[in-house]
């Protein structure tokens, strides 16, 4: 990615000491993974860092003068609906470790969840020389952290419909529509349909956040359908061949579908799991509950405990 260089001197990256994000669940906390398996749109996120800030040398290295005011910035963005918002604007003391914030609604993200902390100009500064940033806003550092909301049927749009009237099988649980290409936005190309008249399959998509055993067991069998039908449509001839070329455009269900693979089979090619599934189907398959079995048993080992 290119970007763009601003008109102006900026600090060392050094001088701003920025910790990992930490993600606050009820009594739990702890840095902020890569990718959220379990979320769902009614999970809220309530993320913190520390940030320290070597003022004084920043206003030098840049030319502005001693007494420039300097905020820290937050926003965050949802990649699937390009949504974002600022979080928190803190101002910069002296010698003093900041603490940001970012309160995110479940209801409003989907795909990735994209949070960046910017170091910025408090106010207009006249000073004439070249080469110094001059408005409020004007960004001396900036990072940015994603992290991709890899739930499945909680993240999806998911339709509790009477399934004789919608032309599906009236007995069936649920019911899943699959992208046509690969260009397809990832937060909409798979749409999962429940059965109005199934309560268990019902409540326990309402209750994913915190499902009972019961419930989680129905969710698990739901995902792993799920994943099957992803895999296999992945590993369709003319799809598999052009995966690789979505893997840049992240908010895509190709991109989507790369990363599913790559989680799942990080040892093996696209093309080696189509020959697998091409001359021993049964194997094939198994060989994709053990690899969630695997993921699921890694995610399990990977939660956050509880702080002492």
């Amino acid at each position: 990615m290119i970007r763009a260089v601003p008109p102006y001197l900026l600090p060392s990256r050094d001088v701003v000491v920025a910790d990992v994000w930490q993600l606050h669940d009820d009594a739990a906390v702890g840095p902020l993974p890569p990718f959220l398996p379990d979320w769902d749109y009614s999970t809220d996120l309530h993320l913190t860092r520390k940030v320290k800030i070597d003022a004084a040398r920043a206003r030098e290295e840049v030319g502005l003068p001693a007494e420039t005011p300097l905020f820290v910035t937050v926003e965050w963005k949802a990649a699937a609906s390009q949504t974002s918002a600022r979080a928190c604007r803190v101002s910069v003391l002296e010698g003093i470790e900041l603490t940001v914030t970012a309160d995110v609604r479940g209801v409003t993200l989907g795909g990735a969840l994209i949070l960046t902390t910017r170091l910025v100009l408090g106010e207009d500064n006249s000073s004439p020389k070249p080469f110094v940033a001059r408005y409020a806003g004007d960004v001396l550092y900036e990072d940015m952290v994603r992290t991709e909301l890899q739930g499945t049927a909680g993240r999806l749009p998911t339709y509790v419909v009477d399934f004789a009237e919608a032309g599906f099988d009236p007995d069936a649980r649920w019911h899943v529509e699959l992208p046509t290409t690969l260009a397809e936005p990832a937060a909409s190309a798979v749409r999962i349909y429940l059965n109005v008249r199934d309560t268990e399959i019902v409540n326990a998509a309402r209750k994913a956040a915190a499902p009972t055993t019961a419930q989680q067991h129905l969710l698990t069998w739901m995902e792993s359908d799920l994943t099957h039908r992803l895999i296999d449509t992945a590993l369709r001839p003319d799809w598999r061949a052009m995966l690789s070329d979505y893997s840049d455009d992240t908010d895509t269900i190709g991109a989507s579908l790369g990363t599913l693979l790559r989680q799942l089979f990080p040892h093996e090619s696209p093309e080696t799991l189509a020959a697998l599934r091409d001359s021993d189907p049964g194997r094939f398959h198994s060989h994709i509950q053990g690899a969630l079995r695997r993921m699921r048993s890694h995610r399990d080992d990977n939660a956050i405990s509880p702080t002492v």
